[in-house]
């Protein structure tokens, strides 16, 4: 069954992902505006009831969802029963159906948060016209099919939709039709990698942890195996010669993925991997055939499947103002990866979070992700934050829709692409935010946010395409070994909310991190990019964190080539990757958000927070002339204030940088520059670190 209509109280869903859009609908008392869930079942199908609410009304004891009229397809239904599956995004909530009607038309394009990542590659995308590739590039993208020209009838290599722990994803066949979707474009992109005989291994695009290998055992069929993160069993990959006259891929080498293990090491255990050769492979010299649906090696040319390589449409390799310089991709070892948390460890009634945040707000954290109740929750606390803060003389820093729009979006996103060496797609990134509003000794509030995150993006992540990357420190760079390797950290962000003042010089803000008191030249100026925290300085939206525009050394970070097609990297000893540069490209982009999220919006999206509490919106493109805040210029910090949002970050461009210690003009695309525009020395523990024992601000029980 499938919906979708364009009145204000009808729903719509998508059968191709099984995702039913809700307008407006009660839940007890309060309303939920543009909520997104899965179908569960379908229980009954009623007639047309003109006395029905112009809304959805759930019964949260036995998790059944009322629907008035629903469009499937070209057909209306009415009277809809159905049970739900997944809740997986919230729009706004109010206290009454005319309120939330007008919010969902005002402040939700107003405080509208970037889609995720699994929502932005479901929408529909025409790859055009492709072009047959004549040669292999090491690292291209391709689409192998096994038609000479671009057909909807051709089979096209894809990668399968499926996570198996043991193996990793399946290798399959599927059409590619004129008009399909980003998704399935996706999966059917391949990137072969060049080793130092020449020859290519065939990794997932999509997943690229992933690389092609063999079955002996299963009749010689090439299936995808994880070759690059943790994994229950260890497989390997095998490299092809491709023939671009005869269109045949040969299979000339197999090496064998391995790991060792160094437990208790910063916390956690780390896991050296190593590729070795696996002389014993028996099906060397064969060559890939496609029949009934599944490659796999056969000995014979004659029994061999032309297949042709096209062009990527899609460009999702190092864009040049990530690498201006133009550094040469490294070949150094990958630096072993680390594993330090789980998600098991972290999430539940059994987990860290529940268990460490105290009675007033346990209610906010019952459950992970997305979920009505620890919505509700949440929503209460916010208002009370706002009466408590106010009634004390003091005022928080935003409209309190803004705080629920961020938590709302921030945790739907999930993890879509097996590119994190720990990581499990599909497990929650951000799986809770909570609000608290705890007391100093003067008796004053301090609300804040508190983000629990894993660290890293949702789409893949492109650290192996890194030109550069950081070393891992253990020696000087061209014997050291990089950092590829990305893994779930288990951060703990507090995002301040109370209205603390903005800085007139960035000195008036002291704190212990910053590179600007660290730096080895004097003379060096205190400004908006010096006078910066050594490491993370603010947190976007899928619980990645943003960095300095600047590395530790004080030059700007993409002359190094050190940045990846989301302007972020894993910095020594591992760990999630940090952006510091605006990964957004024009048309479908890596970053954290892209084109499609400006469409009927009157504000560029919000995609972050600096740790200052100043909340972090896209950039303005020259096509937003129409958007509030346009004409209002950015001061130095990349910020400014209009139609009563209240003063916040953008992401922008600086044309014609040049950084004080290095002789190179460069473009700058910002997150945050460095310094903290809101004034930090009045919030409790700023960048001093703590926990839930010791920081009560966070929401734990101090003793």
């Amino acid at each position: 069954m499938g919906f979708f209509s364009s009145t204000q109280a009808a729903d719509t869903y998508n059968p191709q992902n099984s995702i039913l859009s809700i307008t407006l609908v009660k839940v007890n008392d309060i309303f939920y505006s543009n909520v997104q869930v899965t179908l569960g079942t379908v229980i009954s199908v009623g007639s047309k009831n003109t006395s029905a609410p112009a809304y959805d009304v759930y019964n949260s004891a036995n998790n059944q969802l009322n629907i008035p009229e629903v469009l499937v397809g070209s057909t209306t239904y009415y009277d809809v029963t159905i049970t739900v599956g997944k809740v997986l995004s919230v729009g706004a909530s109010c206290a009454t159906e005319a309120e939330c009607t007008t919010a969902s038309s005002t402040t939700d394009a107003l405080y509208h948060a970037p889609a995720s990542y699994a929502s932005a590659i479901s929408a529909s995308y025409s790859p055009g016209t492709m072009v047959q590739a004549t040669a292999l590039t090491n690292r291209g993208r391709y689409v192998i099919s096994n038609a000479s020209s671009q057909t909807a009838s051709a089979s096209y290599m894809q990668v399968g939709s499926s996570y198996d722990a043991t193996n990793g994803y399946a290798l399959e066949t599927g059409t590619l039709a004129s008009s399909t979707t980003y998704s399935q474009y996706l999966q059917k992109l391949m990137q072969v990698v060049a080793d130092g005989s020449g020859y290519y291994r065939i990794e997932s695009s999509l997943h690229p942890n992933n690389a092609l290998d063999f079955d002996a055992a299963d009749g010689n069929k090439l299936k995808f195996r994880n070759n690059f993160g943790k994994a229950t069993a260890l497989y390997g990959y095998v490299t092809f010669a491709y023939d671009s006259s005869t269109k045949l891929w040969q299979a000339k080498k197999r090496y064998k993925y391995a790991y060792t293990t160094d437990v208790n090491v910063k916390g956690g255990t780390t896991h050296a991997v190593s590729y070795t050769e696996d002389t014993a492979f028996s099906a060397a010299n064969y060559y890939v055939s496609l029949s009934g649906g599944a490659y796999k090696l056969v000995a014979s040319a004659s029994g061999a499947t032309p297949l042709y390589a096209y062009n990527s449409a899609l460009e999702l390799g190092i864009p040049v103002f990530l690498n201006p310089q133009n550094i040469a991709f490294v070949t150094n070892d990958p630096a072993p990866f680390f594993s330090k948390n789980t998600v098991a460890s972290t999430e539940g009634t059994s987990g860290a979070i529940y268990r460490q945040v105290n009675s007033t707000y346990r209610s906010q954290v019952a459950a992970p992700g997305v979920n009505a109740g620890t919505k509700a929750s949440a929503d209460a606390m916010l208002a009370t934050i706002k009466s408590a803060v106010e009634a004390s003389g003091e005022k928080l820093r935003y409209a309190t829709a803004l705080y629920s729009a961020y938590r709302d979006a921030t945790l739907s996103h999930k993890l879509v692409s097996d590119s994190i060496a720990d990581g499990t797609p599909g497990q929650n990134l951000v799986p809770y935010v909570f609000f608290t509003n705890e007391k100093d000794d003067l008796g004053k509030y301090h609300p804040f946010m508190v983000v629990v995150n894993y660290g890293n993006q949702a789409s893949p992540n492109g650290l192996k395409d890194v030109p550069h990357p950081p070393a891992d420190g253990t020696g000087s760079y061209p014997s050291s070994k990089v950092t590829r390797f990305s893994n779930l950290e288990n951060y703990v962000s507090v995002i301040p909310m109370k209205d603390y003042g903005r800085v007139s010089e960035v000195t008036e803000n002291t704190f212990t991190k910053n590179l600007w008191t660290a730096r080895t030249t004097a003379s060096l100026k205190a400004d908006v990019y010096t006078y910066a925290d050594t490491t993370d300085n603010g947190l976007l939206i899928d619980g990645s964190v943003i960095f300095p525009t600047y590395n530790n050394n004080l030059v700007p970070s993409n002359l190094a080539g050190e940045l990846s097609a989301s302007g972020c990297h894993v910095g020594q000893g591992g760990g999630g990757p940090h952006c510091h540069f605006d990964g957004y490209q024009s048309g479908f982009s890596l970053g954290v958000y892209g084109d499609a999220d400006y469409v009927n919006k009157t504000h560029p999206p919000l995609i972050g927070f600096g740790y200052d509490g100043i909340a972090l919106f896209g950039k303005y493109r020259s096509s937003d002339t129409a958007m509030k805040g346009y004409s209002t210029a950015l001061d130095d910090f990349g910020a400014h204030d209009h139609d009563g949002i209240g003063y916040h970050y953008h992401a922008h461009i600086v044309e014609n940088h040049k950084a004080e210690l290095v002789n190179f003009t460069t473009t700058l695309n910002v997150l945050m520059k460095g310094a903290y525009i809101g004034k930090t020395n009045d919030i409790p523990f700023f960048r001093a670190g703590g926990n839930f024992s010791t920081n009560k601000y966070m929401g734990g029980t101090v003793k």
